[in-house]
């Protein structure tokens, strides 16, 4: 049979798809492509965030817990272990008794403890450092570091002159970093922070975005009755501190990528101590 001409001609037609029916489909292709890949950029930025605040918590629950175990082995062991006429007449300055807490201020905390479990008297000092790597002052800026530093007692030395503050410069080992508060009470005088944020291209001081993080203060002690003492501790109330407060706030060690800010993170533990 012979084909009928108009009918091949509009069966060519039909056959396929015109060039607008493509546009259309390319465009909601790439639309929807758009879409999506914007959601895994996003939850990749979401996902790096999360895990710079995980690394920071990570990083300040391992200060904390090693503080914690430490604090519990100050004052131990003590004079009241001994018979008579085995200490120095001069106990506390003895090598072999640890008078636990030596010293506690708002940038300094000093106690004498078998930290180790060797049965040996050490001293461990920890020291909050300023920006510039030095023990911090009234003149110094943050974020700041705390350094740790620990001896062996020395016979015959008196507790408060163990640990030199030459020794916490040539032998102390930071602990914790990029920390921002650094103030003498709740609410305080706190030192400045150095440092901008890029907020769309215009720098802001870290003093200003991260102001409401400086005012807390690093070291609190409580004493025996639970009034907080007041810092530096002195020689009537250091005996009757029961409890150590510790608190932290820490900049992420890198910034979000959707802010282009390193996100603050606050920690705070409280540690009662065992021997007195």
């Amino acid at each position: 049979m012979r084909k009928n001409p108009r009918q091949s001609c509009t069966s060519d037609r039909q056959q396929g798809f015109t060039m607008i029916e493509m546009l259309v489909t390319m465009t909601v292709l790439v639309a929807i492509l758009g879409i999506v890949f914007s959601y895994i950029g996003r939850l990749q930025k979401t996902y790096k965030a999360e895990e710079t605040k995980v690394d920071a918590t990570q990083e300040a629950r391992t200060f904390f817990d090693s503080l914690q175990r430490e604090l519990h082995s100050a004052g131990f062991p003590n004079h009241n272990m001994y018979g008579t006429g085995i200490l120095n007449a001069t106990a506390a300055n003895d090598s072999k008794n640890a008078v636990g807490l030596v010293s506690v201020t708002k940038w300094d905390l000093t106690f004498e403890g078998d930290v180790d479990g060797d049965g040996i008297v050490e001293d461990v000092r920890y020291t909050l450092l300023d920006s510039a790597g030095n023990i911090a002052t009234s003149a110094s800026t943050c974020p700041c570091t705390l350094q740790r530093t620990q001896v062996q007692k020395v016979n015959g030395t008196a507790p408060t002159s163990q640990i030199s503050d030459a020794t916490v410069t040539a032998s102390g080992v930071a602990v914790l970093n990029n920390i921002l508060n650094s103030s003498d009470t709740p609410g305080g005088t706190a030192l400045a922070l150095t440092g901008n944020a890029d907020f769309g291209g215009h720098a802001k001081s870290y003093d200003t975005v991260y102001s409401g993080y400086k005012k807390a203060p690093v070291f609190q002690a409580f004493l025996d009755d639970g009034t907080l003492a007041t810092l530096p501790a002195n020689a009537t109330d250091l005996p009757k501190i029961r409890t150590i407060v510790v608190s932290v706030n820490l900049l992420a060690n890198y910034a979000d990528m959707q802010t282009d800010l390193r996100l603050p993170l606050s920690m705070t533990t409280t540690i009662k101590l065992n021997n007195f």
